[in-house]
This record gives structure tokens, sequence and C-alpha cells, in this order.
């Protein structure tokens, strides 16, 4: 208030010196004087707020007013005219200094208050976050480390101050996290040297012997003359959830059990030694022989131990640079870089002599064995597909030699390893399309040349391979699984069938060592026979010579099972394999077959014709037939009978016969009722 009576003071002063100047001026007076009045107008202009311009403005401008009009000279009217005009453009300067003043002086008000709130938002962020804020000058050295920033850094601000930002991240760089740890400091210096903006740039740093991860963000301060001034940004210790990331990248990446990495992570790793193999590089692929029927002896607990034990052998015949995979339940593939073939043929051998040795698993003494297939890649380019599939033939030409082997990759691959390659990735689609069915062969009933059973045999109608035998199919059946499914189609159809054919004639089926692990099996058998309304004892189970391998509790319960139904057992390829005398202990056995080999040779061999006639008598004391395997001349007809057989088997009686064949010749009266003919 007290600058507003001044300024009214000095406006009635120059008022009153230019009224009475200009009553008595001259001319060339007058025009000083009004000179004078029209500067002295401006000057409220530019003198502060509008209280203050006005209170020195009114008094000059009336001042002024008056003063021409009442000067000795008369006033001229361009004189009067500007001289308010130039009061109008005064007031109108005076508001409009006054409103950009207030305006300024608000947004300066904002400013500081934003200021505070940003300072004071700033301190709470760097007491209370785990994030922190960074800085440096033109020279890269930082500015103000604060408090935050010195404990992630393990160590104290006046530490920090001045060290370049690149010198501080050279020297912790964690040099054991590996080469992409390397490469992405290298590529964050890259930007700071360019001085490039960069956004959550993750590096592992060292602190000691303590490694912690920082996510950094930077941004470069270009000042306003384009001069580079520093850097801002903001870092944070992202540790804990970098680790998680990992582990979690881990667990995607790697196989629980054994801790092998997946299959994920080996087609990733096959992929890339293809495009680089350097000096060269092999691909070996193998599984494990005759695991799937530990697993259903003993249990998937068994199972898992032992596939375990198994890797930890396998790795012990590795080189520090080799990478296995397990790429899913038994089967394995092993990366070898920088080795050649006779290199990858040493180790495939290692690998199968250390695997062929027992195991004891549980208190059990377990052997299973390995086969392997070796691919080799020798130039840069080569489809990762291409040398998979060449490892998968040559452990598939492995396998087909016998198991327990290991084989190379050749050129042209055989037919034979390409059929049960086929085979294996076939099967379990071929029942969805009907490619499934069964031939039946005959037993007759030597004394009489009356058929007194048919026996079941599965034919696979193969698009591209045609009919295959059981033997071509069934083993890789057992293997994976297969088995399962199939059986139950053979149980129904031939229910199915023995429906169709005369009451007196049994059917024998097969069934395998998986089968009779199969919670369902006796259900199954006991809903075809409802279905069919077929009597149990028609059905007659022969156990195959692997079912020998496998005698357990499980496998007790189930043969007890089906004879609790009422259906025979059999067994089948007895006094070759793994069939022996011991093994009649175990179960009530109804039928008894002798394998073709020995009724081979047995003919014009004593001591094996007294071994079979004691069998054949031993057999019949206990109320066992006996039926004699591979009859294909009549000398060998003249020996089962001689040798006191009860039935025989074989192609000199009959092959195996489509179902609608069979059945043909069934209704032909010449099966039992015209002389010579209906008989054998």
């Amino acid at each position: 208030m007290t600058f507003a009576l001044i300024q009214i003071s000095l406006g009635i002063f120059w008022s009153v010196i230019l009224v009475s100047g200009l009553r008595h001026a001259t001319p060339l007076q007058t025009s000083t004087l009004f000179a004078l009045s029209v500067g002295l107008m401006s000057a409220p202009a530019f003198s502060g707020p509008a209280l203050y311009a006005f209170a020195l403005w009114v008094p000059i401008t009336i001042g002024s007013s008056i003063a021409l009009v009442f000067s000795d000279s008369a006033p001229e009217l361009p004189a009067f005219v500007g001289l308010i005009t130039y009061a109008f453009l005064t007031f109108t300067t005076i508001l409009s200094v006054n409103a950009s003043t207030i305006d300024r002086e608000l947004k300066r008000i904002d400013a500081e208050q934003q200021k505070e709130l940003v300072n004071l938002l700033l301190r709470d962020f760097q007491e209370g976050s785990s994030d922190f804020l960074w800085e440096t000058n033109a020279e890269l050295d930082l500015l103000s480390p604060s408090p935050r920033f010195a404990q992630a850094a393990r160590t104290t601000p006046d530490a920090l101050i001045g060290q370049s930002i690149i010198r501080f991240l050279t020297d912790h760089r964690a040099r054991f996290a590996g080469t992409t740890n390397d490469s992405v400091v290298a590529a964050l210096l890259d930007l700071v040297g360019q001085r490039q903006p960069f956004h959550e740039q993750r590096v592992e740093l060292a602190f000691g012997a303590e490694s912690r991860c920082w996510s950094i963000t930077g941004k470069p301060i270009i000042s306003a003359d384009g001069r580079f001034t520093g850097y801002r940004g903001v870092a944070s210790d992202v540790t804990e959830i970098h680790d998680a990331e990992r582990k979690i990248d881990h667990i995607a990446r790697h196989d629980n059990l054994t801790g092998l990495a997946n299959r994920m992570s080996f087609d990733a790793a096959l992929a890339a030694i293809c495009a680089d193999p350097g000096s060269g590089a092999a691909l070996l692929c193998l599984d494990l022989d005759h695991f799937k029927s530990v697993n259903d002896r003993f249990g998937h607990k068994t199972g898992d131990a032992l596939l375990v034990a198994a890797v930890q052998r396998m790795l012990r015949c590795l080189r520090a640079q080799d990478r296995p995979f397990r790429l899913g339940g038994d089967e394995f593939g092993i990366i070898l870089p920088a080795t050649s073939l006779a290199n990858a043929d040493a180790i495939g051998a290692r690998i199968v002599a250390h695997l062929g040795e027992p195991f004891r698993i549980d208190a059990v003494n377990l052997t299973i064995g390995t086969s392997v297939g070796i691919a080799m890649i020798t130039a840069p380019g080569q489809s990762a597909s291409d040398v998979y599939h060449a490892a998968d033939l040559a452990l598939y030409r492995a396998k087909a030699e016998g198991r327990g082997t290991h084989r190379a990759s050749t050129a042209e691959p055989d037919a034979k390893v390409n059929r049960a390659r086929d085979v294996k990735f076939a099967l379990n689609n071929a029942l969805n399309l009907d490619e499934f069915y069964l031939d039946y062969q005959p037993i007759i009933r030597l004394a009489s040349g009356e058929i007194s059973a048919v026996e079941a045999l599965v034919r696979w109608k193969h698009p591209q391979y045609g009919i295959l035998a059981p033997d071509l199919f069934i083993p890789e059946a057992e293997h994976s699984g297969a088995i399962i499914p199939i059986g139950r189609y053979v149980i129904a159809a031939a229910c199915a069938f023995a429906a169709t054919i005369p009451a007196a004639i049994a059917v024998a089926i097969n069934v395998s060592a998986v089968q009779l692990h199969d919670a369902s099996l006796l259900e199954t058998i006991a809903t075809c026979l409802a279905t069919h309304g077929i009597a149990p004892a028609r059905l007659e189970f022969e156990l195959t010579e692997t079912a020998m391998l496998d005698i357990t509790p499980q496998t007790v319960a189930a043969l007890e099972g089906i004879k609790a139904l009422g259906c025979g057992l059999s067994l089948d390829d007895f006094g070759a394999g793994y069939s022996s005398i011991a093994t009649l202990f175990y179960f009530q056995f109804d039928r008894l077959k002798i394998d073709r080999s020995l009724i081979r040779d047995a003919i014009g061999e004593s001591r094996r014709r007294i071994i079979l006639r004691n069998i054949t008598r031993m057999a019949r004391d206990i109320g066992i037939i006996v039926t004699g395997e591979g009859a294909e001349t009549e000398q060998h007809r003249t020996a089962l009978i001689e040798l006191g057989f009860d039935d025989a088997q074989g192609n000199l009686f009959s092959p195996p016969l489509p179902a609608a064949e069979l059945q043909r010749q069934l209704r032909e009266v010449a099966w039992g009722e015209q002389a010579g003919q209906g008989r054998f």
C-alpha cells in the first residue's frame, strides 16, 4: 500500500508540472512537455502489478489531458486525439502485462510446490523402495549417489562419488554368470558410450562373493544448446525376481525326475548344433530295453528309481561337454559336440555296456539294457529333423539286430529298419483305423482227427507293408502299452467268432505279461463271454514266452482270476526260451504246447524222444493235454502219436485261416460226416 501512495504522489507531482508548464509554454516547449507526458504515461505499464501501475498512470493521464486543454495555445485536435488514443493503449498494455505477470507468478509458485512434492516423493522413494536413482556428469562420473544406491552396491556413497559408471559396470560384472551376461554388459556399455538411452537392461553384478541382478534404465541429458551433460536414470535390485524366472525357465526346460534337459531344450540345442557343428558333432538316440516290463511288474516308483540310476550310469560314460536330454519315457538323446564317428561309437558302446549291467533297486536285481543309434553332423545347415530321423533309424537297426547294441546311421537305411520305425508310429492308430483282424489255426485231436480248438492269431493289414505277422509288431506293442487295447480287441473278436462255430471247439487266445498287469483284463473277459453267450470253458488263454519272465503276485492273481471265471490256461512254446518244468508248479494249466523245435529235433534223436515221452506221460498223469506245435509232415504226425501227444497243430493239418474260410469249412459235410473227410 505504501508503494501505491508513492506512485500516486509521483503521478500528481508530474501532473502539476505538466499543467503549470503548458499554460505559458512556447510551441517548442509545448512539444517537449507533450513528449514528456507521453513517456510518463508509458512508464506505469512496466512498473509492476495493476494497482501500482494505475496509481501512477491515472494522475499522469488526467494531468496531461488538463494541461493540453488549458494551455495558452489552443490544442490541436490531432494532438488531443493522439493523447487519448495513446492513453487507451497504455491502459490495455497495463492490463495485459499485469495478466501475464500474474500467470507467470502463479506458474512459478506451482512449480515450486511441484518441486517440493517431487523432492518429498524422491526422498520417500529412495528411503522405502528397492529402486534407486543415479546420475552422472558429462564425463560419466556418478553424482550424489543416494544411500540406497550405495547399499545396493555394498559400499558407501562417498566411495561411489566421482566413480565412472563405465568403470563401475566393468569392475563389478559377474564373470561367473556366463557368456550371456558378458554380452548384455557389453551391449549396455556400448549404449552408454554412444550416449543412447536404455530401458530395464538386466545385468548380473558381483559384489565380493555375492552376485546380484540389477535392472538399469538410463536417459542421456541434453542441454538447450545440444550438449550432452550426463545421464539420469533409475536402477533396482531384481535378484529375487530374476532367480524366480530362471527357476521357472529351468523347470520348463528340464525333466523333474532325472534333472536332464527336456525335449524343448533338445530341439533348440539340436537346431543350434546343426547350424554350426564346428569340427563335427554327433547325435545319439537311445532307449531302455524291457523298461516297460519293470514298470508293469514293480510299479512306477521302482521304474522311476531305475530311470534315475540309469541316467547316473549314462552320465559317467560322457565327456564334460556332452549334453544329455530326456526326450520322454525311457527315451534319451545325447548331443556330442566336437567329436568323430569313432569317438561317438566308443561312447555308444560304453553306454550299452554300463546299462547292461544289473541294477539293484529296492533290494531287487533288475537287468534291462539299452540300444543306441548314432547320426553324425558334419556340415553346417543340416536339418535337425533329418539328423534325428537318421539317429532314430540307427536305433531301430540296433533293436532289429537283437537289442543291447549300438549302430551308426547309413546313407541307405534298409527296409527292415524303416518298417520297424513305421510300425512304431502307426501302431497306436491302427486299431482306430480297423486294420487288425484275426486268423484261426485249428488244433487237431490226433486220435480222431477232429478239431478240438482253434488258436486266434492277430494280423495287421498295414496300408504300406501289407499283412504283418504278430512277431513284427507285438514286441513293440508290449513295449509301448498298445498291447492292452489290441488284447481287448482280440478277446472280443475271438468271442464273437466262437459264437459262430460248434460249441465243442474251444478258442485259444494269446496273453502277454503286460496284459496280465491290466486291472481290467478279467472284466473284459467276463463282459465278452456274457455279450456273446459263450461258455467260459470254451476260452483258453495261452501264456506267451514273455509272461514267463514276469511271475509276480499280480500275474498269479490274474491267472487265478481267469481260472475262477472257468476259462482254461495253456503254456505256450514249452521247452524253448524261458518255459520250464518248474513253471507247471505255479499254475493249474489245462494244456501244454511243446515248441516246434523240440518236435523237429525229436525225429531220429532217441534222447529227445525219451524226454518228450516222459513229458507227455507226466502231463497226462496230472490231467494236462499235450499239444505238439509245428507239425509239417506225416513223419511229424507219426512221431507225435508214438510219443503220446494228445493234439497237434501245424500246416500239415491246416494253415491259419480267415474266419470266413474256417466257418465255411466247418459248415461242409466233409468236416465230420463223410468218410475220410472232416478228420485230419
